[in-house]
């Protein structure tokens, strides 16, 4: 598997993806983000990458998380990616509020379990 693709890489991408979003949108009201072509596109590239790094995780590191949605941030890639045209505002401005805080937590957990040395 190439460096770029370990689960410990591609959580650090999901970690790194969310607290970025979380800084642009730092201050920023759900009018001004619907209102902000530049925040919208911003986050949904951010969602992108969090699909696409989500998706090449094993399924038993993610069953360590039942509480994570997986499939559906799998899903939000694809219509990111094919139904860019009907993405709502609002639905994306609800993800980052509801889902990104527990996602963020567990993508550092199970990234601080990887980075544990196995024991002999």
């Amino acid at each position: 598997m190439a460096p770029s693709k370990t689960p410990l890489i591609r959580l650090l991408h999901i970690i790194g993806e969310v607290e970025a979003i979380n800084r642009a949108l730092d201050g920023v009201l759900r009018m001004d983000f619907e209102d902000s072509w530049v925040l919208q596109r911003a986050v949904e590239h951010g969602l992108l990458i969090i699909s696409e790094a989500t998706k090449t995780l094993p399924a038993e590191l993610k069953e360590a998380a039942p509480d994570i949605a997986w499939r559906k941030i799998e899903t939000l890639g694809n219509f990111l990616r094919h139904e860019y045209r009907d993405v709502d505002p609002e639905l994306v401005w609800s993800i980052t509020q509801e889902n990104l805080p527990a996602l963020l937590e567990a993508a550092r957990r199970l990234a601080e379990r990887l980075r544990e040395p196995e024991p002999v």
